[in-house]
């Protein structure tokens, strides 16, 4: 019992350990061996439990993948908070932020592990943003997957290119004085564009609504 709970606890280290090494050097700069340093163990022992960069890195990224997966969809009750909410989010993951940007980096346009249940989990993002619209919190005359990409534009960008931030704020994407003031931001930007733009509609419908009907209509 206690060599399989130490054979866990080393497994677990080595996971974490990649996980550092993968999200700060990217697949192709990140070694084995700076794997095997980080968890504390030699590389023979690394390679026992696993076999090559390639299945860690598959181990790192399902992981991350799956825990991702799990997120609530669902957008913020208050409209204002829409956007800084999604951002409070990020900021709890930053290795994913960082596995996502290299992942892009490595040839994103290729499928991708697991794209069906990932493009689902948008899906049912955009899906809450279209009843927001629909029942007059949000601005209906927003394409919501469109919505959906600039929310997420706005909330991971600082945090993927943070040398881009720190050039621009003169503070790096890390610093909670940066994640204060875009904090404040955003949730400025989201009554304006959010709350305004809703501010007096009824419930109506979307513009992919109004899309969907015009091409009906054409055809």
């Amino acid at each position: 019992m206690a060599q399989a709970r130490n054979a866990a606890r080393t497994r677990h280290n080595i996971v974490r350990a990649a996980q550092a090494e993968f999200s700060a050097k990217g697949y192709a700069g990140a070694r084995m061996q700076g794997i095997a340093q980080r968890a504390g163990v030699n590389k023979e022992l690394l390679y026992h439990y696993f076999a090559s960069k390639e299945a860690l890195f598959a181990e790192i990224r399902d992981t991350k993948i799956a825990a991702g997966l799990r997120r609530d969809p669902t957008v913020a009750a208050d409209a204002n908070d829409i956007i800084v909410d999604r951002f409070k989010r990020v900021l709890d993951d930053m290795e994913w932020v960082r596995l996502i940007t290299w992942e892009a980096a490595q040839g994103g346009e290729r499928d991708l592990p697991r794209e069906a249940e990932r493009g689902r989990t948008i899906a049912d993002y955009v899906r809450s943003i279209r009843k927001a619209q629909q029942s007059g919190r949000l601005p209906a005359d927003l394409d919501a997957r469109l919505l959906q990409l600039a929310i997420f534009a706005l909330t991971t960008y600082p945090l993927a290119f943070s040398q881009i931030t720190r050039l621009t704020t003169g503070h790096s994407a890390s610093d909670p004085k940066f994640q204060r003031q875009w904090s404040k931001f955003l949730r400025l930007l989201g009554t304006k564009i959010m709350t305004a733009g809703a501010r007096g509609n009824s419930p109506r419908k979307t513009m992919d609504e109004r899309e969907k009907n015009g091409h009906a209509n054409r055809a």
